[in-house]
């Protein structure tokens, strides 16, 4: 079938019928914004070289992709995943959902990048498959980060590299390989998951539910980037901000503790509803 614009000219793209054209493109909505994200590229690119006087492609409508609802595993469904997955993933289950690594990231870290005093990872490149090759690469931020390690998963993952050199990999494959995303699932993730009552748990939703616990925790939302790697607090907001408001009434606690340690101090011997109605009456 011969492209939409393969014999168009570049002046006779109007941006109406660009418009029409995505409309009936009978496509998932996010498959219609890929290819619409192609198109205007090119246009904009015709822009700059000053064959177009605008981007034809540029505010046209397009359909709204709906937000797949996150799911967020608690501790102790953590912890049943990772027991159920076997002894071969459970530590690397445990890994992705308490520190919040991409698959790639995760995939990609090698035992050098483990500080094991300052409990902390350096993600500094990525691993995925390219036409079926396992390539390394930067990551999707193009920046590395350090993430924090919880204590209890130190002397796990001292035991587990014991005897790898620095430039292995800290969690493998067989034979040394890449660990590879559909290897886990086949291998463990969905029987797994079967078992404890969570079908379909895909390895993506341990990183959301390593965000989840780590706002449950009191993390601020800039945290939470540091850990997640987004470009900006604004994107995860964007997707982990409902969780913040959770920690209202954990803030509120917090400071009602902390006004009644200061006020214990200047009034030791009065309770802190006696100090605010001793002030109340003038005394």
């Amino acid at each position: 079938m011969r492209p939409r614009w393969g014999r168009v000219r570049l002046a006779d793209v109007t941006h109406a019928e660009v418009q029409r054209w995505l409309t009936r493109l009978d496509l998932a909505p996010a498959s219609v914004r890929k290819v619409h994200r192609v198109l205007s590229m090119v246009l904009a690119y015709a822009v700059k070289d000053g064959r177009l006087a605008v981007n034809p492609a540029a505010g046209v409508s397009l359909p709204r992709v709906r937000e797949a609802e996150k799911r967020f595993l608690s501790h102790p469904q953590v912890h049943e995943l990772a027991d159920a997955c076997g002894d071969d993933y459970r530590l690397m289950v445990l890994f992705l959902a308490y520190t919040g690594l991409r698959w790639g990231e995760m995939a990609a870290l090698t035992v050098g990048r483990v500080d094991f005093f300052r409990r902390r990872a350096l993600v500094a490149e990525s691993v995925t498959p390219v036409e079926g090759v396992m390539t390394f690469g930067p990551t999707k931020g193009h920046e590395r980060r350090e993430v924090p390690i919880p204590r209890f998963l130190i002397d796990d993952l001292a035991r587990h590299v014991e005897g790898k050199s620095a430039d292995d990999l800290v969690f493998a494959g067989q034979r040394g390989a890449v660990m590879r995303s559909g290897t886990f699932r086949r291998g463990a993730l969905i029987e797994a998951t079967r078992a404890i009552g969570i079908p379909g748990f895909h390895p993506h939703e341990l990183r959301h539910t390593a965000a989840s616990l780590a706002i449950a925790s009191g993390a601020d939302v800039k945290v939470v980037q540091q850990m997640l790697g987004h470009k900006s607090a604004t994107m995860t907001l964007d997707q982990y901000g409902h969780l913040f408001g959770d920690r209202l009434d954990i803030v509120a606690d917090a400071m009602d503790a902390a006004r009644t340690a200061a006020l214990a101090d200047v009034y030791p011997l009065c309770t802190t509803g006696e100090v605010v109605e001793l002030r109340h009456r003038g005394k």
